[in-house]
């Protein structure tokens, strides 16, 4: 309820900051970034619960850190979960996103405002996208976006975990992979 909260907040504020094609095209400019910066934010949050910490580490290790490596023994694990049991952590890990474009003030900051904006929805849909790309039949949408590069799509993915899990960490649609190798 506070991401839906807090980004509903965020929305209004950087929506009602446009008022004329210049500043439409900065928040646009913005989203463009955010799919950028989600995608690299996922490959980093994935590299580092890949290789450091453990399942007891308080919060973190149960919330997250257990959930990644679970995966890699189950990768159709991620299939049978509900939508809020597949993107629920990442409602937890946008609070920061949403508390410093909140804090900013769109009329001056309107770039910055929905960069953070765009990033956090990008973010909170990562697991989802992640899970279409295991799943046997997604639906029509997610192959439609898989099959343009938008998303994360399965055979990109398959690199991931055909292997040592070191490689293709970036989830939300891999564009960011080859600055993380």
């Amino acid at each position: 309820i506070g991401w839906t909260a807090a980004s509903s907040w965020l929305c209004v504020r950087v929506f009602s900051g446009i008022d004329g094609m210049d500043t439409l095209a900065i928040v646009l400019a913005a989203c463009v970034c955010a799919i950028f910066c989600s995608d690299l934010l996922s490959g980093v949050v994935h590299w580092a619960f890949d290789r450091y910490g453990n399942e007891k580490i308080p919060v973190l290790g149960p919330g997250f850190i257990k959930p990644f490596r679970d995966h890699h023994t189950d990768p159709q694990g991620i299939c049978g979960h509900s939508f809020v049991e597949t993107n629920g952590n990442a409602c937890i890990a946008c609070t920061p996103l949403l508390v410093v474009g909140l804090l900013l003030d769109p009329s001056a900051h309107l770039f910055w405002a929905s960069l953070c904006f765009g990033t956090s929805i990008g973010v909170f849909m990562t697991n989802q996208f992640h899970s279409w790309a295991h799943e046997p039949s997604p639906p029509r949408v997610a192959v439609l976006l898989q099959r343009s590069g938008l998303i994360l799509n399965p055979a990109h993915h398959d690199q991931h975990h055909s292997g040592s899990f070191d490689s293709n960490y970036c989830i939300t649609n891999g564009w960011m992979n080859p600055l993380m190798e």
